[in-house]
């Protein structure tokens, strides 16, 4: 793991061949760049693949006063701009999907292509589903292992996954327990996440996007997905029948597939 040069500093993975395409995973609220371990050993074979930790969140540094998706999406375009990359493709994961809208909007010309998970536009075109879903959310991100497994992990997971993996789900809420996101961080990132809104800029977003989303989202419900087809310019939707809001995790491989798809095919 290395660290930007530059304040606040963003804890960032780089790996894969050098000179081969950039491929830059995004992770959503609260969530470390270990989520995306089984996409990097993956990608890392054919491609130059880029995790990063939010400010605020894993080992990245805290900046403890309110920020706006821009500034989030302000970090991610510095650490770019530190590794010399000026292009690159881009998964973005619930708010990640958030970040990486607003880096194409505001800065065009640094992405090529986008994949967008479990995530929304925001603003009028948002559909928040049961509220009660995340309210739990933020009110039980700071509990043990018990809480996380028993209530978080139902919101992050379709409901196929925690029935067939309870022992995946343990192993995960021992994980959480012992790296527990950063409260301040946390609340950072949902200010971020409230005061977002695309729904009217989604045209200027012209590159070609994959929208990933899973059937059994409890986090972000479908229709989240179809606002995103139907207002971006060159979007296609891949719908995963009975996955939730973590499908990098519940269904790896054919997670996987659609991307290199999609990569291959733009």
């Amino acid at each position: 793991m290395m660290f930007t040069d530059s304040l606040p500093q963003i804890a960032y993975t780089l790996s894969g061949p050098a000179g081969a395409p950039m491929l830059v995973f995004v992770n959503g609220l609260g969530g470390a760049q270990a989520a995306f371990t089984l996409q990097a050993r993956h990608f890392s074979k054919s491609r130059q693949v880029l995790t990063f930790d939010q400010r605020g969140i894993g080992a990245s540094a805290l900046v403890d006063h309110p920020a706006t998706m821009a500034d989030f999406a302000s970090d991610l375009e510095r650490l770019l701009e530190e590794l010399e990359i000026d292009c690159a493709d881009f998964v973005g994961m619930s708010f990640g999907g958030r970040v990486v809208q607003q880096l194409a909007v505001d800065s065009p010309q640094r992405v090529r292509r986008l994949v967008l998970c479990g995530t929304s536009a925001g603003g009028d075109l948002h559909d928040p589903g049961d509220v009660d879903t995340h309210k739990t959310l933020r009110l039980a991100a700071g509990g043990g292992e018990k809480v996380w497994a028993e209530q978080i992990a139902p919101l992050l997971f379709g409901r196929r996954y925690v029935a067939e993996y309870p022992e995946r789900i343990q192993s995960l809420a021992r994980w959480r327990a012992r790296y527990p996101a950063s409260p301040a961080g946390l609340a950072r990132q949902w200010g971020a996440y409230d005061g977002f809104d695309l729904s009217d800029k989604l045209d200027q977003i012209d590159c070609p996007v994959l929208v990933i989303h899973g059937a059994d989202d409890a986090l972000s419900p479908v229709a989240n997905a179809h606002a995103l087809v139907e207002h971006l310019p060159q979007a296609e939707l891949h719908l995963l029948e009975g996955i939730g809001h973590s499908p990098n995790i519940e269904c790896t491989a054919d997670f996987n597939t659609a991307i290199e798809g999609f990569l291959a095919s733009s």
